[in-house]
């Protein structure tokens, strides 16, 4: 947590892109986070047996430290219940309906308790493309992907690679979101997250078959002018970052730098703790 705050990360997508599929990977291997998932409909959920602990009618508690928690009475209801066991869990996730817009679920990622972590929007790779022309839903489906932080293309295992990049490359000059093609690692969904309330972790730098993680410590205050320049002239490939950092202009406030996709967002968090200051990026090879 970021100051006490859950992260919040949304999950959109029009019908059949995949989010429950995501969904349903994230409780199976969590990557060692107690992830707080809503979702509208229990029983869209696969959970193995083996993984349940405890359920009523509105959470539902797994072995792993995972909870499901249901969207039935409404996003306030359901994050105040959350926001109570703030204690158990890592992070919250939202799926949110195939035809809701994902960007207005996430400014439920501003009440008290939580912090934003992005939108992250899941396409049909066979579908998109005549989808966003239909009369009906083409509305629908491109007012989710200019809300995404990050576009996942789910299902091309099914289509030609050729025909594939042909679709990433339309849903590149539709959004400023990267697009990513599924499998996509827990990593680059949620990016690098902090231990605790005061420590940002801060791996070493490390490229895997899937992605690279890069860190930068300060030994003393950097300028706002600095991230600036940063935010707007990142690396290629930098997908995820984030950062906890003093500032010269503000030397006993905690800044927090967070990077999600084509959106970067810097806020002041609180008194400086005393802890590490740093910035810990992922990136796609």
């Amino acid at each position: 947590m970021t100051g006490g705050r859950l992260p919040l990360t949304v999950v959109g997508g029009y019908l059949g892109a995949g989010k429950t599929t995501l969904i349903n990977a994230l409780l199976a291997d969590p990557a060692g986070e107690r992830i707080a998932v809503l979702v509208n409909d229990f029983g869209d959920i696969d959970i193995d047996a083996r993984l349940m602990d405890s359920d009523d009618a509105d959470v539902m508690s797994l072995t792993n430290g995972c909870i499901c928690c249901s969207l039935a009475d409404g996003f306030a209801e359901a994050l105040d219940r959350i926001r109570d066991l703030a204690g158990r869990i890592d992070r919250v996730v939202i799926e949110v309906s195939g035809v809701g817009d994902p960007r207005k679920v996430a400014q439920w990622g501003h009440v008290p308790g939580f912090t934003l972590d992005g939108v992250v929007v899941l396409v049909d790779a066979k579908t998109v493309r005549e989808r966003s022309r239909d009369r009906y839903v083409g509305e629908t489906v491109l007012a989710q992907l200019a809300g995404a932080d990050l576009v996942v293309v789910t299902r091309a295992d099914l289509l030609d690679d050729t025909v594939t990049s042909e679709v990433e490359r339309w849903l590149a000059d539709m959004v400023a979101a990267p697009v990513l093609r599924a499998p996509v690692p827990t990593a680059v969904l949620f990016g690098p997250d902090p231990i605790g309330d005061d420590t940002l972790a801060v791996p070493e730098d490390h490229a895997s078959t899937s992605h690279i993680s890069m860190s930068r410590r300060f030994d003393a205050p950097v300028s706002r002018g600095s991230i600036d320049v940063w935010a707007d002239a990142r690396p290629g490939g930098v997908v995820r970052a984030k950062g906890i950092v003093r500032v010269d202009d503000r030397p006993d406030e905690r800044t927090v730098l967070q990077v999600c996709g084509a959106t970067t967002t810097v806020a002041v968090d609180g008194p400086w703790d005393g802890g590490e200051s740093a910035v810990v990026a992922i990136a796609l090879p």
